[in-house]
């Protein structure tokens, strides 16, 4: 019993064990999506939102996106930032509660 308590003691602290491999990539992924200015809240059936990932797509601007029929928790995010129509942008921090290109442009650029 102890060998397999040592054993198990060892490979967390390898730096090349699965577990180890596993934390770095969240940590990497975690700071991809840090770095991510835009998130936009969709559904499939909303022309605007098409718009306004196709902009953002055509203009190389990085976005998440949180399509409100397809990912878990999505409507509970959207509603709690006072999301009533779609699309919803989260633009640095700002809310822009529909698409309108220049409210975008204007604040992505600030």
């Amino acid at each position: 019993m102890a060998r397999r308590s040592n054993t198990r003691k060892n490979s967390n602290q390898n730096p090349n064990s699965n577990s180890a491999k596993a934390r770095n990539q969240h940590k990497q992924s975690s700071s991809k999506a840090k770095s991510v200015n835009v998130e936009i809240y969709t559904a499939t059936f909303c022309p605007h939102c098409q718009d306004a990932k196709m902009y953002m797509q055509v203009n190389k601007i990085k976005f998440i996106e949180h399509n409100l029929e397809r990912s878990k928790g999505a409507e509970k995010k959207f509603l709690g930032l006072g999301g009533k129509k779609i699309p919803l942008l989260v633009v640095k921090g700002k809310i822009l509660r529909s698409w309108n290109q220049e409210a975008f442009i204007k604040a992505y650029k600030s």
